[in-house]
């Protein structure tokens, strides 16, 4: 087998809990692929656990593909890993058959064109996009327009961080901002889409 020379595969995240906890993930060294951080991982999911089990998710921007194993190993009925990157892709499903996720689907296309063709009803959605890319307002604005999301559908949203930050971007009135918290340079937050407000 030929060594893979434009990326290192050295690198891991550690699933935290569930089905598949304390195993490693690798992930590839790529520039703007930055894995959520163990301690605010550790916190989101303390958050949404009434909300895990039997769901069906979205890892919009999936990279390392952290949040959405991290998803599935809790007992996600379903999770969606989406990246545009075919090299990140690849590596998710050796990934996958490596733990032996069966509730994972890997789909190499960009998050926007996959909402559009989307048939599932969804419960959580992780959105923590490259923050290079500055594409947070835009991903909020297509969720919003999606009919995909359950009513009390869980958004997790990613960001750097500015002072105010809560503040910092436009979400529809009918998402509710439920938590907010910072680590470092990095904001997050969570929110809840209510059907009954629109």
């Amino acid at each position: 087998m030929k060594k893979q020379k434009s990326s290192k595969l050295n690198l891991k995240v550690k699933i935290l809990s569930g089905s598949w906890k304390g195993r490693n993930i690798s992930f590839l060294d790529k520039s703007d692929l930055r894995p959520t951080k163990n301690i605010i991982k550790e916190t989101l999911f303390n958050w949404i656990q009434e909300d895990i089990q039997g769901s069906i998710c979205i890892d919009m921007f999936a990279g390392s593909g952290s949040l959405g194993f991290e998803a599935a190993s809790r007992g996600a009925k379903k999770v969606y890993m989406i990246d545009n990157n075919s090299e990140i892709t690849n590596h998710l499903r050796l990934q996958k058959d490596y733990i032996g996720a069966k509730n994972i689907s890997i789909i190499n296309l960009s998050a926007f064109d996959f909402l559009k063709n989307l048939k599932d009803l969804v419960n959580v959605v992780f959105l923590d996009p490259p923050f290079s890319l500055g594409i947070i307002e835009k991903a909020i604005k297509e969720l919003s327009s999606s009919d995909n999301l359950a009513d009390k559908c869980k958004i997790y949203v990613e960001m750097p961080y500015k002072k105010n930050y809560e503040f910092q971007i436009n979400t529809p009135i009918n998402w509710e901002l439920l938590k907010s918290k910072k680590s470092g340079e990095v904001a997050y937050l969570l929110f809840q889409h209510n059907i009954s407000v629109i």
